[in-house]
């Protein structure tokens, strides 16, 4: 769990990361590398967050800047790790927390390193809750049920999540849309907002 102003070594990617979800990674840059060998020794998450767009005549992989990624991101857990031989490493993550960041230094190492605070979601009115997960529920399963349909894969076991945050997210991560609108759902400030979105 994040305390408040927790310094944590950040990752930039193309990709939005929901609390619970599951997030496979190739690590093969050498600064990458030191990082999760850091994390790795200390116990440590590290933080996933959504690059911007470059602007022209940047370099966001060599040199990102601090407006190029967003300021709301999800801690990632190092669950598993394959160590390859020439160095590279394949690593299984669960994200955890969301936190927003209030600094960001670029460390020795040539990594990001962001002081951050958590970012808890607020259940702000159970009733409105309840009655956007009856809508949201079947949505989510129409889809489990199309993509087991499209991969041929049986999926009749899949268990949909009761939990109205775990629905939501896992809404997010399946959703086939631009990266904005996966953020602006890691972003909602309330459960009932997230829900809506979802």
């Amino acid at each position: 769990m994040l305390s408040q102003k927790s310094k944590i070594p950040l990752f930039p990617l193309e990709l939005v990361l929901f609390p619970g979800m599951m997030l496979p990674l190739h690590i093969f840059e050498p600064r990458y590398k030191i990082m999760i060998k850091e994390c790795i020794s200390a116990g440590q998450p590290f933080g996933v967050v959504l690059t911007k767009p470059a602007t022209p005549g940047s370099d966001k992989v060599a040199n990102p800047l601090f407006d190029e990624i967003y300021n709301i991101g999800t801690t990632a857990h190092i669950t598993a790790v394959e160590h390859l031989d020439d160095g590279r490493m394949n690593l299984i993550t669960v994200g955890q927390d969301r936190f927003i960041i209030n600094d960001i230094e670029l460390g020795e190492n040539k990594f990001f390193i962001g002081q951050v605070d958590p970012f808890p979601m607020k259940d702000d009115n159970p009733n409105r809750v309840e009655s956007l997960m009856k809508k949201l529920r079947p949505m989510v399963q129409r889809y489990i049920d199309h993509l087991a349909q499209a991969s041929g894969e049986d999926l009749s076991e899949a268990k949909l999540p009761t939990d109205p945050t775990a629905l939501a997210y896992l809404a997010g991560t399946a959703m086939q849309g631009p990266l904005p609108d996966k953020q602006k759902l890691l972003s909602a400030k309330s459960l009932t907002s997230l829900i809506a979105n979802a």
